[in-house]
């Protein structure tokens, strides 16, 4: 039995497989750079977040019930610089038909964000 002689013999690679190649490991090396890039951003605002909510908290617990009569009516305002940001803190009281309930709201802000916590203080 004879064999037939190839006609073309392949050796080495070709430069449109190189560029493919190229092209397709620069996709993947900048889908991980942009997960990269959005996964410290999301840490960053979880790590705000959670020092807000500690600040809410701190303020919350701070203020004695019979303290609570000198936030009436007007909301009480105050900067603080935590961990190199700065955060904006209101406090607001308001009765709630007995003297010795009280309804009290705290906004902590920063970066165009903001949270809101509110909770019922009784004596």
């Amino acid at each position: 039995m004879k064999k037939l002689p190839q006609l073309y013999s392949q050796e080495g690679i070709t430069i449109v497989e190189i560029m493919v190649a190229i092209i397709i490991l620069s996709t993947g090396f900048l889908a991980v750079a942009k997960l990269q890039s959005v996964s410290v951003r999301s840490v960053s605002w979880a790590q705000k977040k959670s020092t807000a909510i500690l600040l809410a908290q701190s303020y919350l617990e701070s203020i004695p019930f019979n303290k609570l009569d000198d936030y009436h009516g007007a909301s009480k305002k105050k900067t603080v610089l935590m961990d190199k940001n700065q955060f904006f803190v209101t406090t607001l009281v308001d009765p709630l038909g007995t003297a010795t309930q009280k309804k009290v709201e705290i906004k902590v802000a920063w970066d165009a964000q903001e949270l809101s916590f509110e909770t019922l203080r009784f004596q």
